[in-house]
């Protein structure tokens, strides 16, 4: 058994809340993370219960009514709990159980308050609560929006707030929530003149935080100097950012504050200090020590090829190869990654262990394509050192340059487009596609490129024998020459189609490895019918944007071992509904859920326990929950098991709920 002390640490960072979070004054509560209850680490043991009681209570943080209703209940039947809570964040009113809350809870030296009180609100606990505590530090938070919030219980908790400011003896620390902004209009100037007027009778305050921009010095933060006891006014955020982005003429912040002899005196502040731009290799030279012994040769007492198998591969990560096979990876050089040449300057043995490496993954734009061309044609063995092969974004494949490169680019695993994203991809015509197919189609794994052509045959992608991933583009109508090379792609498992037109070339192809599919477009559903019926049966994984046509055609009435499928819009209710059980989709993938989906019976989805939706994002404040019609839904989907996953990864956890509403 480890006494109380020792657990007592190891749960610590566990339950601690840091303060930097605790008074963030963000418009994003940073506690809006839908992350699992710390609250679980009391139901591993006794022991731990015990010891953990205190640190989960020591920082409360309330962010809904249901949530304040629970933690009045615990404190009545166990008020002892009440004297652990030394921070208190309160986002919110949530009605009389705020009273109950702060009556028990006297030792409260650390309060949070949001002014971003709705109608709906109670703050009558709040208000009767308030003068119960006599906290050290107060922050206030009371967002800015274009419309001001106004209502009869905002109003009461804010003048019961400017009272206790007066008679909490112990306040010495005081969080300021308006800045430049709410120097707009007659609402935010008045309300922030309010509470320096609020401020100057309190007798104890000595710090005011400011946690806002600023761009000016407004008139009520000069008047904050008028507190008697006032010894500090911290800038928590740095000065001056503003004018570095947005080079304003007028007199800067930092002028403001020192031509004015008594904010002078008080402001405690950080000067911006802009980004500082990458530096260049070009001129950079490392501080190297002399060798002790300039003879030394490393592994002088190994094999040679011993010595070219470790220096290979100290000189693949000294010249970031594998980040030059990245599509988006910047091709200039930076203080991060700097230029490979002189690596090739060292010695003749590095020259030539390190040339295949520079020829890797070219990067090849209208401009470099003659100077590379040229090369290779007067040093024909360096093309076959290319790997991976970016060609210009939008560069027609038909020039003499590019033509030329391909006839010595003998062992091209990879043909892309240099940027990763984007509709854009290299121009192919019959011509460049065969020399393509001849030279590099034993090598070739990935190719994504833009057909301009009217008619393909099927013998041509025949000599892409190891081909894994093919993105096919482009705007005209291609027709298939039919032949006997119905075993051409053996390997590919991923086709990404841009034209639907091109279903007719893979459907009359085994095509025996493919397990992906992605059809971005329209798509005719004669077409996707008859694609399925000869490859659907193999799919794992499908993405679609919008099926035109037979209203009775379902998708995964063909598709039978389907794990996960996207729809690139609106989920299609249709397409889901089923009449039989479908055993093996774990996951669907849409933008946003129809305002039918509740119709939808996922009874017949054995497997499903996952909905991803790539436009969502879960609700952060207790109003816009109660708004939310993807909450219900989320929290009816975990009843069947099934997750609702917003954009950024998260699902839903569900909140506590008040007696009545669950009954409800």
């Amino acid at each position: 058994m480890l006494p109380d002390e020792i657990v007592s640490e190891i749960l610590s960072p566990a339950l601690k809340v840091p303060d930097k979070l605790f008074a963030d004054t963000s418009s994003v509560s940073p506690f809006a993370t839908y992350d699992p209850s710390t609250s679980a680490y009391l139901l591993v043991c006794k022991d731990w219960l015990r010891v953990a009681t205190p640190l989960l209570y020591h920082v409360v943080i309330l962010r809904s009514k249901a949530q304040a209703n629970a933690l009045e209940k615990v404190l009545v039947r166990n008020p002892e709990f009440g004297r652990y809570i030394k921070k208190l964040r309160v986002e919110g009113g949530y009605g009389m159980a705020m009273h109950t809350i702060l009556k028990f809870a006297p030792s409260v030296t650390d309060l949070f308050l949001s002014l971003s009180i709705y109608s709906s609100d109670g703050t009558a606990g709040l208000c009767k609560g308030l003068p119960l505590i006599n906290p050290d530090r107060v922050i206030v938070l009371d967002p800015w929006i274009y419309k001001p919030i106004k209502n009869k219980n905002l109003a009461d908790l804010t003048q019961t707030l400017l009272s206790c400011i007066q008679t909490w003896t112990n306040l010495k620390i005081f969080g300021f929530p308006y800045g430049s902004n709410a120097d707009v209009g007659a609402v935010w100037p008045e309300r922030a003149r309010n509470l320096v007027r609020g401020l100057a009778k309190a007798h104890s305050v000595h710090t005011i935080l400011l946690s806002s921009t600023f761009r000016s010095i407004p008139q009520f933060i000069k008047q904050l100097c008028d507190i008697p006891s006032l010894h500090l006014i911290q800038f928590e955020q740095p000065l001056g950012e503003e004018y570095y982005y947005y080079d304003d003429d007028d007199d800067d912040v930092i002028s403001q504050i020192t031509s004015d002899p008594r904010l002078k005196a008080l402001a405690c502040y950080n000067t911006f200090q802009p980004p500082k731009k990458p530096d260049v290799s070009s001129g950079f030279m490392p501080d190297i020590a002399p060798s002790l012994n300039p003879s030394f040769v490393p592994m002088e007492s190994a094999s040679e090829e011993t010595r070219e198998i470790v220096w290979k591969r100290v000189l693949f990560f000294a010249m970031y190869v594998e980040e030059f096979r990245d599509p988006a990876f910047p091709h200039w050089p930076t203080s991060s990654y700097q230029s490979r040449l002189p690596i090739l300057c060292v010695s003749r043995y590095f020259n030539r262990l390190a040339l295949p490496y520079i020829y890797d993954a070219p990067y090849l734009s209208i401009r470099t394509m003659p100077k590379f061309a040229k090369q290779l044609q007067q040093r024909p063995h360096l093309g076959s050192f290319i790997r991976f092969l970016f060609a210009p974004i939008g560069a027609a494949v038909t020039a003499e340059n590019m033509l030329q490169i391909l006839s010595h680019a003998t062992n091209v695993e990879s043909f892309l487009p240099r940027s990763s994203t984007g509709p854009y991809a290299a121009r192919v015509s019959a011509e460049p596609l065969d020399m393509l197919a001849r030279t590099t189609g034993p090598s070739l794994r990935e190719i994504c490129i833009t057909l301009e052509m009217s008619t393909i045959s099927t013998s041509l992608l025949a000599h892409f024998t190891h081909v894994r991933i093919l993105e096919l583009r482009g705007w005209n109508t291609i027709s298939v020459i039919p032949d006997e090379a119905l075993y051409a792609l053996p390997s590919l498992h991923t086709l990404r189609i841009g034209n639907p037109s091109f279903l007719d070339v893979f459907t009359i192809m085994r095509l025996e490895s493919l397990h992906t599919v992605v059809l971005p477009y329209v798509v005719d559903a004669p077409d996707l019918i008859k694609f399925l019926k000869a490859h659907g049966h193999r799919l794992l994984h499908f993405t679609v944007g919008t099926i035109h046509g037979d209203d009775k055609f379902k998708f995964l009435d063909l598709c039978s071992s389907l794990e996960d499928v996207q729809f690139l819009g609106e989920c299609d209710v249709f397409q889901l509904t089923r009449e039989t059980p479908c055993r093996s989709l774990t996951k669907i993938i849409a933008e946003r859920l129809p305002d039918d989906f509740e119709k939808l019976s996922l009874a017949f989805f054995l497997a499903l326990r996952e909905i991803h939706l790539t436009q969502l994002e879960w609700p952060t404040t207790e109003r816009d929950i109660n708004k939310s019609k993807c909450v219900p839904i989320a929290e009816s989907l975990l009843e069947k098991s099934i997750k609702l996953i917003d954009s950024t990864g998260k699902q839903w956890i569900p909140r506590v709920k008040s007696t009545r509403t669950r009954k409800r």
